[in-house]
């Protein structure tokens, strides 16, 4: 269904996700005194309106938008569409980060820093609609659905691109330097052998 066309079932017209103003709105709330809670009451506002979402940022996606919604020293917006049964690995964003899923779900499982490496600290099912907060020391490893492709707004409070990150091959092993690059081809090879991306 197109922005602004009036659903078959209901009758009420969905508003469209403005990408401009949401963006002004989450550089507005990163310069508050306490940014998180603010950019967390945006991303909450944004998600409740999925349809909106899955219309603005529809699938097939193009297989060279890279989801840079907008990148700055101290705010970093994207949108993250995974494809199905995708796994990001363990890894950290050493800023905090706000996440609103809008099409099926993302699972995370979340762990905390120890001496001895990483420890466990649970498993956090993201459905549509909701928003996970994650502070700066977070590490996280994102598992998509099985069965279908995950769609979810991402904010930074930080250069996601330049600041430096970590992953882990498993929990027990010690941190490398995040390889960006790693990811982004193993996330064109799933999202092309799954249909996600356009065929070029």
């Amino acid at each position: 269904m197109a922005p602004g066309r009036c659903s078959a079932s209901y009758g009420t017209p969905v508003p469209a996700f403005d990408v401009d103003r949401f963006v002004a709105d989450c550089l507005d709330a990163a310069a508050t005194d306490d940014p998180v809670p603010a950019l967390r009451d945006l991303m909450e506002r944004a998600v409740s309106n999925p349809q909106a979402l899955r219309d603005r940022f529809p699938v097939p996606v193009d297989p060279h938008d890279d989801g840079i919604l907008h990148h700055s020293s101290g705010l970093f917006v994207s949108s993250g569409i995974f494809p199905r049964g995708f796994e990001t690995g363990l890894h950290d964003h050493s800023v905090p980060a706000i996440i609103g899923v809008w099409a099926r779900h993302e699972d995370n499982l979340l762990y905390r820093r120890t001496n001895g490496g990483l420890e466990a600290d649970g498993h956090r099912r993201v459905e549509t609609g909701s928003v996970l907060v994650l502070d700066a020391d977070a590490v996280h490893d994102v598992h998509a659905p099985a069965d279908g492709w995950s769609g979810a707004l991402h904010v930074y409070l930080g250069d996601l691109l330049a600041v430096d990150r970590s992953s882990w091959a498993d929990p027990t092993g010690r941190p490398i330097p995040f390889d960006g690059a790693d990811l982004e081809r193993r996330w064109s090879t799933a999202a092309a052998s799954t249909g996600l991306t356009a065929p070029e």
